[in-house]
């Protein structure tokens, strides 16, 4: 069972207090004096609305500084539980909650959530966020679009506006002449959005589901805000960041920078490869309107003769094949390609499977692999960035994972170079797709040069739909690693994807497309997004809790650690506080950490479990630095087995 989460020490409860989120200015100091008669706006890393009339109080949001001795009633907008903490004191406290229907479930059951995600997360090709509450928050009322909630003979109008979330409303209230919209994360500053890969979703008109919908919720988001632009309010204030106080430019704003975003995305689509034209003019329809035009890049020189006969295609793997008939495996994700490598085997058309190089983390390219690895004695092949999430998948929460452990017996260095056979072979770090990827480029002696890329490009462009996947824009990092890695091939060399039956390769003028249209996109990126690095925007994992999961008995102690990417273009020093179940307690203080520019670093802790804890818990991290104050942010999934005798279930 999921039980509440009580902060870890009351010393750390103002961390960041004046660190508030980057866009928060003057404007919210401005509300807090009374920009509206009867509406005080409380800043903090949650924005807390309040009205009083009658002696009684109703909040939106909740309260951020815990100041409030009671209220009435909390409005809640979405069940995002890095906002939903603002409201919890409130509630348990006696104060009505009043929910959006579609996410009802995710306030008043979490439970269930977390109980199937436990297994779910694996092979997960739905790609939704995972900030959803830790523990259930008794809930009054529901509401939906269209609804009036009346209180204190005040009317506040609902509206549906999915987009950041899937079931988020808005709450529009007419107070003391003024019209004001409630919006919570749909819209921040003066046009901008939080993330983008919370957007991350199935386009169903585009036959696409969740792991291919690149930020797929934009198009909701903007029929949410012409939703709100249609109720002409005077004053929005969302959940976080500044009070808006020009909300039709500031939306007309987020439009366009919307548009112009996706526009570019569009353009070097790796999906139009596979699924065509129509398909990316589908999704372009969606977000830049029925007359869209897309500036694609032309499509790269394919070769469509037979490959090589030193390389031979099983499924979305490629076995090399040396003269003597033994062989080198690039991927291996499913049984049948293990079921022709032993058919091969007994014909006498395979002497051997001598090693594995293994392309990236994905199931569809690793869940044989153990298999492989036991039939044929394999050697398995990877790069230090790549070591610990084949060997401890388990740990991670990310797309597509396999369960299954896969051990690095051969762990090389990033561009190491040695022979195999009649073959050189240099392994390289290549964070296309995934963060976790690397590339294997292949010499046959007096013949030919092949580079197997793995899914980090199609001959239409990126492969960098799935968000989650943690793609970089940094430069030196990510694609533009790759794509800097892509011009030291030899000028004949073939790129091979395997999901992609030709060999292909680009121009040089391509590559330099790809890597402006890369460029462009931080640009607009930057007019999007509130952060000081549009990675932040990018990269759900740039905080995340190591492991993921844990399974421990009751006065166990589990380990983990708090680990940090940081994106800034400066140094910070980010701060870590946690958030533990009742009775947890943790052996050491809270922390911090400096890092560098595009610098990776963690806080480590350890956890004592009591001894009446059982099932499963969720363990939050808050996350606080120079700029913002995010809290529950990360999480951990904690599993205690095998209570004590009579101690409690």
């Amino acid at each position: 069972m999921l039980r509440a989460m009580t902060p870890w020490t009351s010393a750390a409860a103002g961390i960041a207090t004046a660190a508030t989120l980057l866009l928060h200015t003057a404007g919210l100091v401005a509300a807090h004096h009374g920009m509206v008669p009867g509406l005080k706006i409380n800043a903090g890393a949650v924005n807390g609305a309040v009205i009083e009339r009658a002696g009684r109080r109703l909040v939106v949001y909740g309260d951020p500084g815990s100041s409030l001795r009671d209220a009435d009633t909390v409005l809640f907008t979405h069940a995002r539980r890095d906002v939903v903490w603002a409201g919890r004191a409130l509630v348990e406290g006696g104060a009505k909650a009043v929910v959006p229907a579609k996410e009802a479930g995710l306030f008043k059951d979490p439970a269930g959530f977390w109980a199937g995600f436990g297994t779910a997360r694996f092979h997960d090709y739905a790609q939704q966020s995972t900030k959803v509450p830790g523990s259930p928050l008794a809930v009054s009322r529901t509401v939906q679009g269209g609804d009036t909630l009346e209180w204190e003979g005040l009317a506040f109008r609902v509206l549906d506006t999915p987009g950041y979330t899937r079931g988020a409303v808005t709450y529009v209230l007419e107070l003391d002449g003024h019209r004001i919209a409630f919006t919570g994360d749909l819209i921040c500053g003066d046009g901008r959005l939080w993330d983008l890969y919370s957007l991350q979703d199935a386009i169903p008109e585009a036959k696409i589901g969740g792991y291919h919908g690149y930020a797929a919720r934009l198009a909701d988001v903007l029929a949410s805000l012409a939703r709100v632009a249609s109720a002409q309010p005077e004053i929005l204030v969302p959940a976080r960041g500044p009070v808006i106080r020009d909300p039709a430019a500031a939306i007309d704003r987020a439009t366009r920078r919307i548009r112009a975003v996706y526009a570019n995305c569009l353009e070097i689509d790796a999906l139009r490869w596979y699924f065509g034209d129509d398909h990316v003019r589908a999704k372009a329809r969606r977000v830049l309107g029925p007359e869209a035009r897309i500036n694609w890049m032309e499509t790269a020189e394919t070769i469509r003769k037979t490959l090589p006969a030193w390389i031979v295609p099983i499924a979305n793997a490629r076995l090399i094949l040396a003269a003597d008939g033994a062989g080198f495996m690039v991927d291996c994700g499913s049984a049948s390609i293990l079921n022709e490598l032993e058919k091969r085997h007994r014909e006498g058309r395979l002497a051997s499977v001598d090693h594995v190089f293994v392309t990236h983390y994905h199931d569809d390219h690793t869940e044989a692999v153990p298999d492989l690895v036991q039939a044929f004695g394999s050697t398995v092949y990877a790069c230090p960035q790549m070591v610990d999430i084949l060997e401890r998948p388990r740990a991670y929460r990310l797309p597509a994972m396999t369960a299954r452990s896969i051990p690095v017996a051969a762990r090389l260095a990033d561009g190491a170079r040695w022979r195999w056979k009649e073959f050189e072979l240099t392994a390289w770090f290549f964070p296309g797709q995934t963060l976790y990827h690397q590339a294997l480029l292949v010499r046959k002696d007096a013949g030919e040069s092949i580079c197997f890329i793995g899914d980090s490009f199609t001959p239409t462009g990126p492969d960098d739909y799935c968000l989650p996947n943690r793609n970089w824009l940094h430069p030196g990092h990510g694609y533009f690693a790759c794509l800097d890695r892509l011009q030291q091939l030899p000028p004949d060399c073939l790129l091979i994807n395997q999901h992609v039956a030709p060999a292909f390769r680009f121009s040089p003028a391509q590559i330099d497309q790809m890597k402006r249209t890369l460029q462009q996109r931080l640009r607009l990126l930057r007019d999007l997004i509130p952060w000081d690095d549009p990675n932040f925007a990018l990269d759900e994992g740039w905080a995340r809790i190591r492991p993921y999961a844990a399974t421990t008995r009751p006065r166990g102690v589990v380990s983990a650690a708090v680990v940090i990417f940081n994106h800034s273009p400066a140094p910070q020093t980010f701060r870590v506080r946690l958030n533990l179940p009742a009775g947890w307690t943790a052996a050491r203080a809270p922390r911090a950490i400096h890092l560098p520019p595009r610098q990776e670093g963690a806080v480590h802790f350890a956890v004592t479990v009591p001894e009446h804890a059982n099932g499963l818990h969720v363990v939050t991290a808050d996350v606080a630095w120079a700029g913002a104050d995010l809290r529950e942010w990360s999480e951990m999934m904690v599993t205690v087995e095998g209570a004590l005798h009579g101690r409690g279930d």
